[in-house]
């Protein structure tokens, strides 16, 4: 019988995040076949399996699982961001637009993709020559979009992990790290996502006067541990894995959402 495989990037012979490195010695209690390959070269390292996205998983950079989605015969799955669910959340306004329209709009104006995960970096413009480096180095196009967000001053960020509606972690990366989110807040917000994966996250920041606002949701496919238990780490990127596996073949609703009927 074919053993699972859990592939796991390398670059320049070293792992390439700390969150990899975490994460095998999980994935080998978890009875995964260890497979090393070298995000420069996929084609002779990853590609070259026959890959299944039934029983294989994938540890690397966003760009080297979608490389992966996409030998599975499988579409990469579109980006969380702001969910129906979580508008109240926000605590600002947020539109979806196409990247020549941003000009249009008052700055300064918060600007990341709305399509494409991280294609590129969300950032603050506040002149329009800054539109210009954005087309020149990450190749944005006047088509591409984005989504568009009145700036918010946070003083502190934290990532939330959420597997099967529960709060699993909290882990703290950027700014003051001794203001702390409101954690009624953050378990409302898990509550009111009914439409959510079996595994995601829920970025929050907390503002001056110690509001806590959802800064987005991520795929848990799609984001790195930021120091979180590498067992619970691993376990959750498995889960969500098998998860895009069924939904792929049809299964649009989480099994975790069929075992709590």
């Amino acid at each position: 019988m074919r053993k699972n495989k859990a592939y796991l990037e390398k670059c320049g012979g070293e792992w390439s995040y700390d969150f990899i490195y975490s994460s095998v010695e999980p994935l080998k209690s978890l009875g995964f076949e260890i497979v090393e390959f070298d995000a420069d070269d996929m084609e002779n390292t990853l590609t070259c399996y026959q890959l299944d996205i039934e029983k294989d998983v994938i540890f690397g950079s966003v760009k080297t699982t979608a490389v992966f989605f996409e030998a599975c015969g499988i579409e990469t799955p579109t980006y969380l961001g702001y969910p129906e669910e979580l508008k109240s959340f926000l605590g600002r306004r947020i539109i979806e637009t196409t990247f020549e329209d941003v000009h249009r709009h008052k700055y300064p104006v918060f600007i990341k993709p709305s399509e494409g995960v991280k294609k590129f970096t969300g950032c603050l413009i506040e002149r329009g020559q800054q539109l210009g480096f954005l087309r020149d180095f990450d190749n944005v196009t006047d088509f591409d979009k984005v989504f568009l967000s009145e700036p918010m001053e946070f003083i502190s960020e934290y990532r939330c992990f959420v597997h099967e509606g529960e709060l699993k972690g909290i882990q703290f990366y950027l700014g003051d790290f001794k203001v702390f989110p409101d954690i009624d807040v953050i378990e409302s917000a898990i509550k009111r996502y009914t439409t959510a994966n079996c595994a995601y996250t829920l970025d929050v920041g907390v503002t001056k006067d110690f509001s806590t606002w959802l800064v987005e949701v991520n795929d848990m496919w799609a984001i790195g541990s930021y120091g979180m238990d590498g067992e619970t780490y691993a376990l959750m990127c498995v889960r969500r894995m098998r998860e895009i596996g069924r939904q792929a073949k049809g299964e649009t609703e989480s099994l975790w959402k069929k075992l709590k009927r």
